[in-house]
């Protein structure tokens, strides 16, 4: 295998493996993440994965590291808490619920709809669940949750950015062509436009720092799903967070190895 290849086998995988630690992050606590986070195993696999996508870990990632290692130690990281916290930003009933955890809900709140949308039968889930349908995933309780949460898009990406590698590892170009494909697109129609606005009002809502840090954690990820998506000549903003908006640490933490010119150091 080419140096090059083994390049992106590695930024592949990385990339696989950031989603996910954020789709965990944002699915309904456990005692095992709150586990991860106080004995630092979870910063440990994030780390890891920047070594993997970027080759390095820059000087704004270990910055978001220490960020994160001091919320992840501070009040509200226990898994009480987290519960408590959890429900408060995305599950309180009705319209009242702080922040949508669902796509369709929450670009129906962005665009100033009234009242509560389905969670089910909206144009955008039923979108969400053919994309991920058509790229042979079924959703986990696809009937007991609705398929565009955050978490089981991030979830998607992750499935989508590893098909991509393993097209890679065997040398299947066209497999890797249509993965990639099938990566932007999401990215496009459904990610990029509404999970980076999702992460700007967690940390802007959250009570506590661990959200906080999963929020800025969520927009390092993002920065380098709109750089890969801008690099394969989607047409979204390689500039703009979402609809624009963006945490605090969008001007740092956000930004891509690819924006800084590190992928292949």
């Amino acid at each position: 295998m080419g140096d090059s290849i083994d390049r992106e086998l590695h930024r592949a995988v990385g990339l696989a493996d950031l989603a996910s630690l954020c789709s965990a992050a944002f699915q309904f606590p456990t005692p095992e993440l709150a586990a991860a986070l106080k004995d630092g195993s979870f910063l440990s696999d994030w780390r890891a994965c920047i070594l993997d996508v970027c080759g390095r870990v820059s000087e704004a990632d270990e910055a978001l590291l220490a960020f994160c290692d001091e919320a992840f130690h501070a009040e509200g990281a226990d898994y009480a808490t987290m519960r408590r916290e959890y429900s408060r930003l995305y599950l309180a009933p009705g319209s009242k619920v702080p922040v949508w955890p669902y796509e369709s809900c929450f670009r129906h709140r962005a665009a100033g709809a009234s009242g509560v949308p389905s969670l089910f039968r909206s144009q955008i889930a039923l979108a969400v669940e053919r994309s991920m349908h058509e790229a042979g995933v079924a959703p986990v309780k696809e009937h007991q949750e609705p398929g565009d949460s955050v978490f089981r898009e991030l979830d998607f990406l992750a499935y989508l950015h590893a098909a991509e590698g393993e097209a890679l590892r065997v040398g299947d170009e066209d497999a890797r062509s249509a993965h990639l494909g099938r990566l932007v697109r999401f990215a496009t129609d459904h990610a990029l436009p509404w999970i980076p606005d999702f992460m700007a009002a967690t940390e802007e809502l959250a009570d506590f720092a661990v959200y906080r840090a999963f929020a800025r954690l969520g927009v390092r990820y993002l920065a380098e799903l709109r750089a890969l998506s801008c690099n394969a000549g989607a047409s979204v903003s390689c500039t703009a967070f979402g609809n624009g908006s963006s945490c605090a640490a969008s001007a740092s933490a956000g930004r891509s190895c690819v924006d800084c010119g590190e992928a292949d150091e």
